[in-house]
């Protein structure tokens, strides 16, 4: 009995030396969606196995459903990092190490909304709208939360926010950039706007999320994040999947 223990307990140990286990969310495509057949795709998943071969480890893909999910999943070491287009903020980086991989510098934030015409900030805020859909736990929730003068309606997925858009049920959504054009050419009818943020509050692109104390990894994937931008592997990735800037 002891035998097959400790044969168990080497099989896991070297299991997990050998895997990279990523928190990620479906459901946010270009970065993260599910194919017909169930299988991730997008440029995180990309991402999450061109990081892994320089690892020299296999992507093991856990999916926790919403931004809160995935922040626990952290916490509690069920990942070892998390690639979900996270944007980087001050206060995220106290809470966890984030190694930047993709995006601009984001100082304003995008909002969809249904009119006939295009409105500037200020026509949108002196028409005094409703509710503005916004997905908890996000950079945009937190930002438009200290910010803004809107009233907040969480959901849970950005396709969620879409839905109460489509039906009437919020007067806007809060929205990443990369995912603007697909929503404009499924619903003509959708207008953007941006709102202006203050400097304290601006993103600095998108982030690799590991635990602080986990050292040994960080610095593995900040080199192999390196490498990956000094090759281009990166600047490829974004034009596969439309993220170009």
């Amino acid at each position: 009995m002891r035998l097959i223990l400790s044969g168990i307990l080497l099989f896991t140990s070297l299991f997990a030396k050998e895997t990279f286990v990523i928190g990620t969310t479906s459901g946010y495509a270009p970065f993260v969606s599910l194919t017909i057949e169930g299988s991730y795709e997008g440029f995180d998943i990309d991402m999450a196995e061109l990081i892994a071969k320089k690892l020299g480890k296999t992507v093991v893909i856990k999916d926790y459903g919403s931004m809160a999910g995935l922040m626990l999943a952290l916490k509690q070491q069920k990942v070892d990092a998390l690639l979900w287009a996270i944007s980087i903020t001050k206060e995220r980086q106290e809470a966890m190490h984030m190694i930047y991989y993709q995006g601009e510098k984001i100082s304003e934030i995008s909002l969809l909304y249904k009119g006939d015409q295009n409105l500037s900030y200020q026509e949108f805020i002196d028409k005094k709208v409703g509710a503005i859909c916004v997905e908890a736990g996000t950079f945009q929730e937190a930002a438009l939360v200290k910010s803004s003068p809107f009233k907040l309606k969480q959901v849970t997925h950005i396709a969620d926010a879409i839905l109460e858009l489509r039906y009437g049920k919020c007067q806007g959504v809060a929205i990443d950039k990369p995912l603007i054009k697909r929503f404009q050419e499924q619903y003509p009818e959708f207008k953007v706007l941006s709102f202006p943020l203050p400097e304290s509050e601006a993103s600095l692109g998108n982030g690799i999320c590991i635990k602080h104390q986990n050292t040994a990894l960080i610095e593995q994937v900040k080199i192999a994040v390196e490498e990956l931008i000094q090759e281009g592997s990166i600047a490829k990735l974004e034009k596969k999947w439309g993220l170009e800037i």
